[in-house]
């Protein structure tokens, strides 16, 4: 463990949260298929932060970015959702170059390793009226 991860892992959850190195209690804002990105050092991230986790610099002033094509890493499927979110509830943990996030997938088809795009516009959970886009082979796309 290096200094930094050990001052890190010292703070509160509270300090982390203040400081933008967690996502609880923020609303994504933007549509699923894009990251953030500093306009200061470059750095793209997926979940929603007050600052920038390498320079510091306010999230209020990064723009996003479309995510293109990404590679799965791993998938699961939910048996045993809420009652206003779709069962089976296909997941994949996907990388999009810098940008790792767990997103839903349009069917339980995918494997470590497929190439993936986001597409379509699905409503996520029964109770929203915002709808999104799913992971999808680009194979299938």
């Amino acid at each position: 463990m290096t200094g930094s991860d050990r001052a890190h892992s010292d703070r509160s959850l509270e300090e982390t949260i203040a400081e933008g190195s967690g996502a609880p209690g923020f609303d994504r804002d933007i549509p699923a298929d894009r990251a953030f990105a500093c306009d200061d050092c470059g750095r793209r991230w997926y979940y929603d932060r007050r600052r920038c986790p390498d320079c510091g610099r306010s999230s209020a002033d990064a723009s996003t970015v479309p995510l293109e094509t990404g590679e799965v890493v791993a998938t699961t499927t939910v048996e045993t959702t809420p009652p206003d979110v779709r069962a089976p509830n296909h997941l994949a943990l996907a990388r999009f170059d810098e940008v790792q996030l767990i997103a839903q997938a349009a069917a339980g088809d995918l494997s470590p390793g497929d190439a993936v795009r986001f597409e379509g516009s699905h409503r996520l959970r029964e109770s929203r009226d915002r709808t999104d886009p799913r992971l999808v082979a680009v194979d299938d796309a």
